[in-house]
């Protein structure tokens, strides 16, 4: 085991880590979702609330996975987390004690109805780091097809958690920049094995993917799968 890989499983034993997939996670928001428009049915001044909790989960997967990322602990990256009160102290913003549960939903559908697409949000951050499209991808070892589609700004194609985190390190983005990534996908950065190994990566500037697969392989957990073009057949390297 090298030392890098060393540093990392002592601090996933120090962070309280997920057991939970990413599976298991939106299950769990999904029933909290379900629990929340049930317990609101029977009040009709909620009735607005609903639909339009209902009309944006019907939307498209990502408007979905959004909602249901933020359900689980009310937590929005794109927000500022914390303030300072009148007694110098921190206070979770995101905590909303004032409001139910029901209007903390509302309230972050009328914040991101109109947010950019994951491929609108890659191409604005290529855009900030003078980076070409092939930079990218050959950084984030994919196939030119697989970042084509899965940054169309139009199209139904699911991006997956791990195909977002590769196009993260094939844009070298720092952790503010990786979470606008991730929740433009419909993702949050947690507290789970691969999510603080990347944080881990991405704090430090190490964009190696064959380095983080190593650790990954190191540790019996999912490596990436990296495309290796063949040079003479890959027509982006001609």
């Amino acid at each position: 085991m090298t030392i890098s890989t060393q540093k990392i499983k002592n601090l996933l034993q120090r962070e309280a880590v997920e057991s939970e997939n990413e599976g298991q996670y939106m299950l769990r928001a999904n029933s909290k979702l379900k629990q929340i428009l049930h317990d609101a049915a029977s009040d009709s001044s909620d009735v607005a609330a609903v639909q339009t909790i209902r009309s944006f989960v019907e939307t498209d997967k990502v408007s979905k996975r959004r909602l249901l990322a933020y359900c689980a602990n009310f937590v929005d990256p794109t927000s500022s987390h914390t303030q300072t009160n009148a007694r110098d102290t921190q206070v979770c913003l995101h905590t909303y004690l004032q409001k139910s549960e029901l209007y903390k939903l509302v309230d972050f559908i009328n914040l991101h109805r109109h947010d950019t697409t994951f491929g609108e949000t890659v191409y604005n951050l290529m855009n900030q780091h003078g980076m070409t499209a092939p930079q990218v991808y050959k950084n984030a070892m994919l196939r030119r097809q697989d970042f084509a589609r899965a940054t169309a700004f139009e199209g139904d194609y699911n991006v997956t958690k791990r195909v977002a985190w590769q196009i993260i390190i094939g844009l070298h983005c720092n952790l503010q920049e990786a979470d606008a990534v991730l929740f433009s996908a419909g993702y949050l950065r947690r507290k789970n094995d691969v999510d603080l190994i990347m944080e881990y990566f991405i704090s430090r500037e190490n964009y190696d993917i064959a380095a983080i697969n190593a650790v990954l392989s190191d540790l019996q957990l999912k490596e990436f799968p990296c495309y290796e073009p063949n040079r003479r057949g890959d027509p982006s390297l001609k």
